[in-house]
């Protein structure tokens, strides 16, 4: 088998912010394969860089062999199409028209449909049960109807590849079934390759033999729906707890969220001090927080991302100037705050000299007997010199502090009323 699409060391992004990073992926001519992830994972920026509207920062993307901005825009066309999940069109076109566009690349910019045309564009309008719709126009029709009718025009483009970003979302139970078997069969009988973004867990392991999940730009697992769709990557990447069933005969996949978050007003009346930085503590201040728990937060740097989320929720937060390390003065007041805390909690912050001192106050904690949890993978987060946060964090855990992977592994651990 040949190679349809092939992404080597890919980056790209939107401005200075990259959202794929190195990205390497070879899908063969004839896959059918779900992209999934949580939002903001890359899936989009994916699609966008293999249609050619976004080009990498470094890397390369090729179609069928051909890098895919060295591939004429008649060309391009002809090989890949996309169903997005949202298509504006200013002027009023009928539906008719708009599955029309799809043919604009084989009919040519002068030259009049052909009854081969005209007929793609029939089928289209079948396949897709949007003939009763063909004349009016798409800005007046319900989601539902318009992302058919946008499937339509995909289908009548006749590509060799099809990008499906979410192209499913606004339909109902019966046309998404519908939409899901026409494009199967595509694969199946005329070898298209589709790759489709999917946020419908259920959809994309029925329909797919290969599912790529993403998470911040990279690829996390990649292989068959049983292999990827575990509850061990799926809770690693959504950050909530999950529960998947296969079914013993017919192989089908059932994936179930369990509750993300107890009862509102379960932490009440438990304090919790949290020590986190650069973003990393935002999930628990903002999780912890619906549950009801009182918090406190610090040492923070001022204006730093966490600082501004615990100021937004009202969290009492001991402060340092920006871009200082940890006064004494500044430890004295996160000591005030956490001395009467039941819990203390540290993020998955990366640590350097400047901030190495908030790890004196998990060490009282112990010490008075309160509880310690401490995010997993720190190992991999110590700047300091001479890995002083690994060797003290190690020491705390074996007098007893508690690992968590993520805020839907910690809430279960914390003490209640």
């Amino acid at each position: 088998m040949t190679n349809a699409i092939q992404l080597h060391q890919v980056t790209a992004g939107y401005r200075d912010t990259p959202v794929l990073q190195g990205l390497s992926l070879e899908i063969e001519a004839g896959e059918m394969i779900g992209i999934l992830g949580p939002n903001g994972a890359g899936k989009s920026t994916l699609f966008s860089v293999l249609s050619g509207l976004l080009r990498p920062s470094s890397g390369t993307v090729k179609l069928n062999g051909i890098e895919v901005h060295r591939m004429p825009p008649a060309e391009r066309a002809r090989t890949i199409a996309v169903v997005p999940q949202e298509l504006d069109v200013p002027v009023p076109y009928t539906v008719e028209e708009i599955v029309m566009m799809g043919r604009i690349s084989a009919i040519g910019r002068f030259s009049s449909p052909s009854d081969e045309d005209r007929l793609r564009v029939e089928r289209a309008l079948v396949y897709t049960d949007a003939t009763d719709i063909r004349h009016r126009p798409l800005n007046e029709l319900s989601g539902g109807e318009r992302q058919r009718a946008i499937v339509a025009m995909v289908l009548a483009q006749d590509p060799r590849i099809i990008l499906m970003d979410e192209a499913t979302s606004h339909l109902d139970l019966n046309h998404r079934l519908e939409i899901m078997q026409l494009v199967e069969r595509l694969n199946r009988d005329d070898g298209v390759t589709v790759l489709m973004i999917s946020h419908d867990l259920q959809i994309a392991a029925e329909f797919s033999r290969r599912l790529i999940l993403l998470d911040h730009g990279t690829v996390v697992a990649d292989g068959t729906p049983s292999a990827v769709l575990t509850e061990d990557s799926l809770r690693r990447v959504y950050h909530c707890d999950v529960r998947v069933h296969q079914d013993p005969h017919s192989g089908g996949i059932s994936i179930l969220a369990a509750p993300r978050l107890p009862a509102p007003g379960s932490g009440k009346g438990i304090h919790i001090h949290t020590l986190g930085g650069g973003g990393c503590g935002e999930a628990i201040l903002r999780r912890l927080t619906l549950c009801g728990y009182t918090l406190t937060s610090g040492v923070l740097n001022h204006g730093d991302k966490d600082a501004e989320v615990a100021g937004a929720l009202g969290t009492s937060t001991a402060l340092e100037k920006p871009f200082c390390p940890i006064s004494r003065e500044a430890l004295d007041e996160a000591r005030k705050l956490a001395r009467n805390a039941h819990a203390l909690v540290l993020a998955p912050v990366p640590f350097g000299s400047g901030n190495l001192a908030n790890l004196d106050l998990l060490d009282e904690a112990l010490a008075a007997g309160k509880p310690v949890f401490i995010a997993t993978g720190f190992e991999n987060r110590d700047y300091t010199r001479n890995r002083d946060a690994v060797a003290r964090v190690q020491a705390l855990l074996t007098r007893g502090a508690t690992l968590f992977q993520d805020v839907a592994d910690l809430i279960p651990l914390l003490p209640t009323c």
